[in-house]
């Protein structure tokens, strides 16, 4: 926020030195982000254009005598606009304008000139150069320019932080340069305008909870000539913004001095008494910069009985907009829930003053004073007729008096130093904190304009920030150092790193925020919750699986030629209540790069499962580890993925991409990808040793027929579960589809390592296991014994 150093001493009752102004702003918290000096030489001054003739040898310009009150000049000038009578800004020779030129005694097409009449741009009083700058009749020729328009001065930009809502105007700055230089504060003496009138202008506030506040007040007969006045044109210009029309310029004098957003209606345009409702479908809103919106459902918007004339809190419409012709003016006075307002405007893709602050928070208890500043102003500039002030308040939906502790001991803690009693009576008291005395410290009722204190730490910050953070002393701190545990049932996420990298696997990191176009493609994982205020449409979204930013960053490596990728990440995903932490692995392109002894090949299904099969096998050694089959989907591909499971329980899937998927970010070229919950497999049982059996183990192998739907992992665990007194280890050495098989059946070739750790097997127990073991298979599976 900009704002003039001399509207801000006027607030505070002294001159303050710019540098000391800078700093105690920055000691406060208002980071201050630049510093411009105005100034114009003293030899710039008040002039009247006595007399107007033409050049004898030019036809665009004038020869003007003109007096500075003690000396009579001639001055040629081409200006469209000088005549005779007429108060100017007189350059006198040798006087330096801001933008270097220095002043000097020339001759014009013959004629010589003793001066310059000048334009507002080339004082640096604005950026009008289609004429010289037309001074107020009243000013006294001769005085210096510099003194009329209250300079030099420093133009000073102010880098709020969103809970400061309060500062967001010229008396809130003034609040805090107060209550750090010890100055008094002296407030703008507001006077409630002579009305004129008995009329109200009648108000429907049907949206209570968006405006518990709003009130309006009419002035009728306002002098349609009426002009700003330079001291306020400046004011405005100093904090950036741009005379329009006195009206206008009042309504945001009114919120740069007190930080109260106003807006102003052409009672003559309007129809019907104002609403504040939301807004229903179908409805658009043309606005004052011209551009017409469609409304979404629930919009805040103000309507009168010819629909919405303004968006609430952000910007008035061009229907009852404020011209050159208005004669009879409304002016609104609200205050918009800081929730109702929250991202509203950048719906629109608007960035209003007004939206600004309301979305900050303004102070819910000075409608009434800025209606009367501004309705005290008008009068002033434009005369009127004042009506009394119309006021709708729903009291339920104003934020209540909040009353916060705080204890003298915590003070202490967290400051690291003690602070006296009194001083901090006295910080509390410049702060317009009412604070009253308790047994453990104080219990402190903050103002209305101050929405950031909440909780104590807050009182414990403002008594810090006025004390001074400079004076809080360096100590070095001290401590025991307690080495954390390092259990070793519990595995850590950067042992999983390491292990992934030593197979040469990369990490990457993602962004927690996806495009929910490219999570829609996502049905494995259910989509995370949606963003109330995202950064942009891309990035709303926040992720319910790691594969978005996994094959976002594929596809960005894949078409910078690299032909195979192992990529890996481990983050947490967003469900609407807990955010799991999740591992994600990706392969993609081929298995490994050209080698002369092997020849390369792509990534399959079994390349990907292999890599989380020897993950689990490290992660939860002895643990249960099955698949299941994976349908429905379309982000894997059908028949080459599966849910995993670890001692029942699933934790994820394992699978190739679906090749619509892997054709959108690959080209075609095929990738594998698993996806599992860290928490699940990162505490495991601690192993318990066992002695090596001195006894000699069996092998026995089965050749079996079975269907070809039957996953080869149901078979062994049949046969573990058969034989798991004496089944030391059972695997799959050979599976055999072709000539010798009928179609729709496989042949299964399995491994049995028979052992019993007691005592030498017998040819008996050998041949009974294997009998109820192939019994087993045949009433579970309908597997037969191959001849």
């Amino acid at each position: 926020m900009k704002f003039s150093q001399r509207w801000l001493e006027s607030l505070v009752g002294t001159k303050l030195e710019t540098e000391f102004l800078l700093e105690r702003l920055t000691l406060a918290g208002l980071e201050v982000d630049g510093c411009e000096a105005l100034e114009i030489d003293e030899r710039v001054v008040v002039a009247r254009v006595e007399s107007v003739a033409q050049h004898p040898d030019a036809d665009k310009l004038k020869v003007c005598e003109v007096t500075d009150g003690t000396s009579q000049h001639t001055i040629v000038c081409g200006a469209p606009n000088v005549r005779g009578g007429l108060i100017v800004a007189l350059a006198q020779i040798g006087a330096k304008l801001p933008g270097g030129l220095k002043i000097r005694k020339s001759k014009l097409r013959g004629v010589e000139s003793a001066g310059m009449l000048c334009s507002g741009r080339e004082l640096g009083l604005g950026e009008d150069h289609d004429g010289i700058l037309e001074l107020p009749n009243t000013w006294e020729v001769g005085k210096p320019l510099a003194a009329c328009y209250e300079l030099p001065d420093q133009v000073v930009d102010v880098d709020l932080t969103p809970n400061r809502g309060d500062c967001f105007s010229v008396l809130g700055i003034a609040r805090e340069v107060a209550t750090f230089s010890g100055h008094a504060l002296n407030e703008p003496q507001v006077n409630a305008a002579t009305e004129g009138s008995e009329e109200t202008y009648g108000i429907d506030v049907q949206a209570t909870d968006g405006a518990p506040v709003f009130s309006l007040r009419t002035v009728r007969d306002i002098d349609p000539d009426a002009t700003t006045p330079p001291w306020m044109v400046e004011r405005l210009r100093r904090s950036g913004i741009r005379s329009i029309h006195p009206v206008v310029d009042i309504t945001n004098y009114v919120m740069m001095e007190f930080g109260q957003p106003m807006h102003a209606y052409d009672l003559d345009k309007l129809t019907g008494d104002i609403c504040v409702r939301r807004s229903t479908a179908g409805e658009s809103l043309v606005l004052l910069d011209g551009r017409e919106i469609e409304l979404p459902e629930q919009t805040l918007v103000i309507a009168d009985d010819s629909g919405a004339i303004g968006l609430a809190g952000i910007m008035g419409g061009e229907s009852t907009g404020v011209t050159a012709e208005t004669r009879h003016v409304v002016f609104e006075a609200a205050w918009f829930a800081p929730e109702a307002m929250a991202g509203q405007a950048r719906r629109f893709g608007l960035h209003t003053d007004a939206s600004m602050r309301f979305e900050r928070g303004v102070d819910p208890t000075q409608q009434v004073r800025a209606q009367n500043r501004a309705a005290q102003l008008l009068q002033e500039i434009a005369g009127g007729a004042v009506g009394p002030v119309n006021v709708a308040t729903t009291q339920s939906n104003l934020p209540q008096p909040r009353t916060v502790t705080l204890r003298s001991a915590r003070l202490a803690s967290v400051l690291g130093i003690s602070v006296a009693d009194d001083e901090v009576d006295e910080i509390l008291g410049r702060l317009g904190l009412a604070a009253t005395r308790t047994a453990v410290g104080w219990e402190v009722q903050a103002p209305p304009f101050r929405f950031d204190i909440a909780i104590e730490e807050d009182l414990i910050e403002e008594v810090a920030r006025v004390f001074g953070y400079d004076k809080v002393p360096t100590i070095r701190a001290t401590g025991d150092a307690i080495l954390a545990g390092a259990p070793e049932a519990v595995v850590s996420e950067d042992w999983v790193r390491d292990a992934l990298a030593a197979r040469g696997f990369h990490e990457i990191i993602s962004y927690s925020f996806v495009d929910p176009s490219v999570h829609d493609q996502i049905d494995i994982a259910p989509p995370g919750p949606k963003l109330l205020n995202p950064i942009s449409s891309e990035l709303s979204v926040m992720r319910g699986s790691l594969l978005p930013g996994m094959l976002s960053t594929a596809d960005y490596n894949a078409a910078r030629q690299q032909s195979s990728l192992r990529l890996f990440e481990i983050g947490h995903v967003f469900r609407q209540k807990h955010e799991p932490n999740h591992l994600g692995v990706l392969m993609a392109g081929q298995v490994a790069g050209e080698h002369w002894a092997d020849t390369s090949r792509a990534v399959d299904f079994f390349d990907i499962k292999a890599e989380l099969e020897t993950l689990l096998d490290r992660l939860v050694p002895g643990a249960d580890i099955a698949f299941a089959p994976l349908t429905g989907s379309n982000t894997l591909h059908p028949g080459q993925s599966a849910q995993v499971q670890v001692d029942g329980k699933v934790i994820g899937y394992v699978g190739m991409l679906h090749p619509g998927l892997s054709a959108a970010h690959f080209d075609g070229r095929t990738a594998g990808v698993f996806e599992i919950d860290l928490a699940a497999v990162t505490h495991r049982a601690l192993p318990n040793a066992q002695p090596i059996s001195k006894y000699p183990s069996v092998r026995r192998d089965l050749s079996l027929l079975v269907d070809d739907a039957v996953p080869v992992g149901a078979l062994l665990t049949t046969a573990r579960e058969s034989a798991a007194d004496l089944l030391h280890n059972a695997f799959v050495f050979d599976v055999y589809r072709g000539e010798g098989v009928e179609p729709g059946l496989k042949s299964v070739a399995l491994g049995l390592i028979l052992l019993d750790s007691s005592s030498t097997l017998t040819d008996e127990q050998i041949a009974a296991t294997v009998s109820r073991l192939t019994t087993d298979l045949a009433a579970t599976h309908g597997a037969k014994v191959r001849e």
